[in-house]
């Protein structure tokens, strides 16, 4: 890994730098200890945090395989901030690399159980979740009920599907919605939040005695808050009145 890190470390910008080192440090919080695994002493360590900036191209390398190896989020971070522009960049040239995993949240939600679903909708509604909430809202009797569906049913289908896992662990995160420090939550990947769809997603689940139903509109709108349902033959309805908005005729 050392030799693949010191080629990846020259596409990486400063501020990413920053932040894949911050958070080696969060993992370690002791700068003797993190000084003698990247390989320079204390005394730097403490230079880079004081100051706010990224670590000399000499130590990067070895900084970024430590990363990889104990920050689940450092990955996530290299997807959204060093692979997706650049990759959106080939696109606009017409490039396309043929590794390049394919698919979309609808496609790993169609290889999911419904409780799996369940909690895949429940993360992309609130961003993140502690594990009591996704236990109650599957009605799972332990959390361990629940982990097992993330870590052995929801990843391994977003592997299949997107070459990455995209529900992580996380012991504390800023929510970039709300800026509130979020502990020992689960998170959804921020690229499948904001990421493009094929098609806009539509589940339905049974729960207790009525049923729920979403459904993602094709773009930002505003509706009328009184919905009108009409079911016949086994097809079901929703007509909801839409708001013009600024700008447009009412």
């Amino acid at each position: 890994m050392p030799e693949v890190a010191q080629k990846l470390t020259r596409f990486i910008p400063q501020n990413v730098s920053l932040d894949i080192f911050v958070s080696l440090w969060e993992e370690y919080r002791d700068e003797g200890e993190l000084a003698r695994e990247i390989g320079c002493k204390p005394a730097l360590v403490d230079k880079w945090l004081r100051e706010g900036r990224a670590p000399d191209n000499k130590y990067m390398p070895q900084i970024l395989s430590l990363a990889l190896g104990r920050c689940g989020r450092v990955r996530e971070m290299l997807q959204g901030e060093v692979l997706e522009p650049i990759e959106n960049l080939f696109a606009e040239l017409g490039i396309f690399s043929e590794k390049r995993a394919e698919g979309d949240l609808s496609e790993i939600l169609w290889f999911l159980d419904e409780k799996s679903r369940q909690i895949l909708w429940y993360l992309w509604w609130n961003r993140h979740a502690e594990i009591g909430e996704l236990a109650q809202l599957t009605g799972a009797e332990t959390d361990m009920e629940v982990l097992s569906r993330i870590k052995q049913a929801i990843n391994p289908a977003a592997e299949d599907v997107l070459g990455k896992e995209i529900v992580r662990f996380e012991n504390s995160k800023i929510d970039p919605i709300t800026g509130e420090k979020v502990l020992f939550s689960w998170w959804l990947a921020e690229s499948l939040l904001w990421g493009k769809r094929r098609e806009p997603l539509v589940d339905i689940f049974e729960e207790n005695n009525h049923i729920v139903i979403i459904a993602q509109l094709p773009g930002p709108m505003e509706l009328a808050g009184q919905a009108r349902v009409e079911y016949k033959d086994g097809i079901l309805k929703i007509n909801v009145e839409k708001l013009p908005s600024q700008g447009e005729a009412k």
